[in-house]
């Protein structure tokens, strides 16, 4: 399942990846990130990190053995802590689904050195067990970054440079990742959930700003394809998050309840209640990976 495979089909899409990876990762000078990547959603699943190994080239300016198998070996555990394992169906074992990217993070220049070209070798094997194929290879540098292949490069995302990170105060760098780590935590849409039920999530807790506010940040997360998406809520009345819900989609009425009265007094049967929407609202159904479509 090695298979070095370009991940992104524009620069944007690489450019996003790249962010929301350095923003999960804590990227320091000196490390590398693993990341996850679901291929067809393009997010960010997990990242890991480790220390990066210097270089060890022989004197027909080939890599070192020995070197090239410790970082394989930390390569494999890191994939087979990141992505599950591959499944078989009695017919055939189960596709990949995401890809395993390296971002080497060092300061100095953004183009591609035998720092990076070491993962090259050592990610040979390393993930075959799981069900990811080996992405591509970057470096990010104060000054931007540079991808293996050579497709890409760019001024941002970047590295924070040493002179920036010696204003800011250590506690100051705590609190400001502390802060980071909750926002994506308390925006981030569960797995398998639709952009309806996110939504409706995310009003139940933040209210409308009078934009989609929250269905443009499901689809920068999980579908970044979808560039259509607010052209097609606009055609059902979803010009904002609440007005998908006024004007464009409902509750299939099945799962609709009589509405609950605050008089004790009241019964709902004389009453003829009315039918509303369950409080807490049901479980998403569940959609596949990059859809921007409503769940059943």
């Amino acid at each position: 399942m090695t298979n070095l495979k370009e991940t992104f089909t524009t620069r944007a899409d690489c450019e996003r990846v790249l962010t929301d990876i350095l923003s999960m990762g804590r990227p320091e000078a000196g490390t590398t990130l693993i990341a996850h990547v679901d291929r067809e959603s393009l997010e960010v699943i997990g990242v890991r990190q480790l220390p990066t190994p210097d270089p060890v080239i022989d004197g027909g300016s080939c890599f070192a053995d020995e070197p090239i198998h410790q970082l394989s070996a930390q390569l494999r555990e890191l994939a087979e802590e990141l992505v599950p394992a591959r499944t078989w169906d009695g017919r055939g074992w189960s596709p990949p689904t995401g890809e395993l990217i390296s971002v080497v993070c060092r300061p100095g220049e953004p183009t591609i050195t035998p720092v990076e070209t070491q993962y090259f070798l050592g990610w040979r094997y390393s993930n075959h067990l799981t069900a990811a194929i080996q992405g591509d290879i970057y470096v990010v540098t104060p000054s931007g970054w540079a991808d293996l292949l050579g497709e890409w490069t760019g001024t941002v995302p970047a590295l924070r440079s040493d002179d920036a990170a010696l204003d800011e105060a250590p506690e100051v760098l705590e609190a400001e990742r502390i802060l980071t780590d909750a926002s994506m935590a308390l925006l981030a849409p569960r797995r398998g959930e639709c952009l309806l039920c996110y939504v409706h999530r995310m009003l139940l807790e933040f209210g409308c700003d009078c934009r989609l506010r929250f269905a443009t940040h499901y689809r920068n997360v999980r579908a970044p394809r979808a560039t259509g998406l607010e052209r097609r809520l606009g055609s059902v009345g979803g010009f904002c998050d609440c007005e998908l819900f006024f004007n464009g989609y409902d509750l299939r009425p099945q799962y609709w309840v009589p509405q609950r009265f605050d008089e004790p007094e009241a019964d709902a049967d004389d009453l003829d209640a009315e039918l509303t929407w369950p409080e807490p609202m049901l479980e998403c159904a569940g959609v596949r990976s990059g859809s921007t479509r409503p769940c059943a």
